[in-house]
């Protein structure tokens, strides 16, 4: 007995002194996606920490209304023309600084278009990792419209597609949408009821995250199982062919249709952003980028597309963007968008 105690205590002091060292180089590391009902996942409000993406690093700042991006006021200031951006990985860009994100650099660019004096860019970043257009359209809905953009950048990777399939994504824990009998869009949101889901919401598990929170040697410990344990998911598997992948075409094509409807209504415009995948990066425009060209032309929809400006030396290994990429993202993107944003006459 006496000897057990003896070595509880060790193991407590290390642990005490493990958690010391942490915190006095600045390590943090806390859980940083929740569970979310309406959405199949979110990122947790005010938040910060070092984690790891696919091998890669990078420290995240989780503003408080839940996305990796400053504070930004509700209502919108004047005068101000706000830009939001919907979109997946490429557009949360955990790797990076925030600085050194696409979207960051675009608002400083987008500054020098020939606005009247005093006009002000303002841009909002809402993309989490993992997102599909469908989960995108829940968003703009619920959440993005409130904050009354002039202007939507809807970021498109193509393997949105599949995730836009309850049939072909992976992941089933988010919401998904079929077509009805005319075509239109309706909502599948019964994830929140499946096992899985509802274990994940369980109190405990929220209780443990809570602990993490505050706990340096903890957040080490998960952060190094996590490496060890779950293998990184570099590139996706090959796209599919048949019914099913043209059937996931056909709802991706009615979202961003219900999109561009539903950001009109709200006096915004829509634009689609078109990201070429890692090994299609640099090459003439693919499957994806004319199928999205022909829906544009027909929804009267600007579609701007990266594919040139974007050759595979700007992606990672895991398929994320290097701080080159998503410099030429941001400077392709400004060069487009500045003639149609400049005053008339």
């Amino acid at each position: 007995m006496k000897r057990a105690a003896l070595g509880a205590a060790a193991a407590f002091g290390a642990l005490l002194v493990l958690e010391l060292v942490l915190r006095a180089a600045g390590y943090s590391a806390p859980q940083l996606y929740q569970l979310d009902p309406q959405l199949g996942w979110s990122l947790r409000a005010a938040k910060r920490g070092w984690r790891s993406y696919d091998g890669d690093r990078g420290y995240a700042i989780i503003n408080a209304a839940g996305f990796r991006d400053r504070d930004h006021t509700l209502d919108k200031p004047d005068p101000v023309y706000r830009i939001a951006v919907l979109g997946d990985e490429y557009t949360e860009a955990a790797p990076v600084a925030l600085a050194d994100t696409w979207w960051w650099q675009l608002e400083s660019k987008l500054q020098y278009c020939g606005f009247q004096p005093g006009k002000l860019v303002e841009v909002l970043n809402f993309g989490v990792a993992g997102y599909s257009t469908a989960q995108e359209l829940a968003l703009l809905e619920t959440r993005v419209m409130r904050y009354a953009p002039d202007l939507v950048l809807l970021e498109f990777a193509p393997d949105d597609v599949i995730d836009n399939s309850a049939a072909l994504a992976p992941n089933k824990l988010r919401p998904f949408y079929f077509l009805d009998a005319h075509g239109v869009p309706r909502i599948d949101d019964s994830f929140a009821s499946l096992p899985d889901f509802e274990r994940g919401m369980q109190t405990r598990y929220r209780l443990a995250a809570e602990i993490g929170d505050h706990t340096r040697a903890f957040q080490l410990v998960r952060e190094l199982a996590r490496q060890i344990f779950i293998a990184p998911a570099h590139a996706r598997a090959a796209v599919p062919a048949g019914p099913p992948y043209e059937d996931a075409w056909r709802i991706t094509a009615a979202l961003i249709s219900k999109m561009n409807d539903y950001a009109r209504r709200n006096g915004a415009e829509l634009r689609l952003v078109v990201v070429p995948a890692a090994g299609q990066a640099g090459t003439p425009a693919g499957d994806a980028d004319q199928r999205l060209a022909a829906l544009g032309k027909k929804l009267d929809l600007p579609v701007m597309s990266l594919a040139a400006e974007l050759p595979s030396a700007y992606y990672r290994p895991s398929g994320a963007w290097t701080v080159e990429g998503h410099r030429a993202a941001a400077a392709a993107l400004a060069q487009r968008l500045c003639p149609a944003m400049a005053p008339a006459g």
